[in-house]
């Protein structure tokens, strides 16, 4: 089955910049258009990638599932959500091995959720339960398809089902750790020592790193106007009560300038109880220069360092790395540590 760069299409937290569509060339070898409409697909030309699409389904000899899979998600990126479960419709038709199936169950979900938003209480309530249904089944195929369980959860959370939700985004992080793609860049290398820093907390404590040796700590860099920090927040979340305290710390580090009213009413208003600090002048975030964060004045997130029990910093992830990698291998280095 083609690549469908489904969990790097669909399931990254920001966007990158990208040349304008250019016309796609005359290729008469199916598996150069398909090759080529996945590129397309993965730098967000979507309009080219599904022309390319389009071609390789005239081609003799071409693979019928993976130009239908290829012309789902990217009928999807589109916004045509009835289009894209037709053509994974077809894929369900096609395929037999379950993971292919769960992703096809997966992406109709996703369309029948992003066509909920924004429609009338009576019309939404349907869809959502429509892809409530579809993500089931994807996880029911799949069990370690940490994506399908995250998308779940979101299902669920905008059913207004909240403990359900909790329990979808914890499977989601247990997937994750048991999913094999979480063990390529395992075990994680020191990178050199964090810097330190110590401030007061939403709830009036002092937070530092120094406070907090002997655990191993994530910080979760966000801001209330980054829609994907937002979006990465149900696992931020279940990361804060996944492991015992005194094993595993997450503190939000937020990077709302000079606003620091916003920062206070968005985590009351979210109920976000585990460590919250106010990053004031951005200082916490600059002075990690050295592990590829941006300089002053630019700033590029969500980002999420991932610092050992004696203070190195092991990894840092960007909001272009998957959900479901990223706690994956947070689980499995964090359980690795001997007691």
């Amino acid at each position: 089955m083609f690549p469908r760069a489904w969990h790097l299409v669909l399931a990254c937290f920001l966007c990158a910049a990208f040349p304008a569509a250019q016309q796609p060339q005359t290729i008469s070898r199916p598996e150069d258009l398909l090759a080529r409409g996945e590129t397309a697909l993965r730098q967000g030309r979507y309009a080219e990638a599904k022309a390319l699409f389009e071609e390789a389904e005239k081609t003799p000899g071409v693979n019928v599932a993976e130009v239908n899979a290829g012309l789902g998600i990217t009928e999807l990126q589109l916004g045509h959500y009835e289009a894209a479960r037709r053509r994974e419709a077809r894929v369900l038709s096609l395929v037999s091995k379950p993971r292919e199936m769960a992703e096809a169950h997966d992406l109709t979900g996703t369309a029948w959720l992003r066509e909920s938003f924004g429609t009338p209480a009576e019309l939404k309530a349907e869809k959502l339960k429509k892809a409530e249904q579809e993500f089931r089944q994807a996880v029911a195929l799949d069990p370690l398809f940490d994506s399908a369980f995250f998308h779940l959860g979101t299902v669920l959370s905008q059913e207004g089902r909240a403990t359900d939700a909790a329990a979808a985004f914890k499977e989601s992080i247990e997937a994750a750790s048991k999913n094999p793609e979480s063990e390529a860049n395992l075990p994680l290398r020191r990178q050199g020592r964090a810097p330190l820093f110590g401030v007061t907390d939403s709830a009036g404590r002092t937070v530092s790193l120094e406070g907090l040796r002997g655990r191993f700590v994530l910080l979760d860099f966000w801001a209330t106007w980054c829609p994907p920090c937002i979006r990465a927040l149900p696992i931020m979340r279940q990361l804060a009560v996944f492991f015992p305290p005194e094993r595993f710390t997450v503190i939000s580090v937020d990077e709302d300038f000079d606003n620091r009213g916003a920062w206070s009413r968005f985590i009351e208003g979210q109920n976000m109880s585990w460590n919250q600090i106010w990053d004031e002048n951005s200082n916490i975030y600059y002075r990690l220069g050295e592990f590829g964060f941006a300089s002053r004045p630019q700033m590029v997130i969500p980002k999420y360092v991932l610092i050992d029990p004696e203070g190195f910093v092991l990894h840092v992830y960007s909001g272009t790395d998957r959900v479901g990698v990223i706690a994956g291998e947070i689980v499995r280095t964090v359980n690795g540590r001997s007691p």
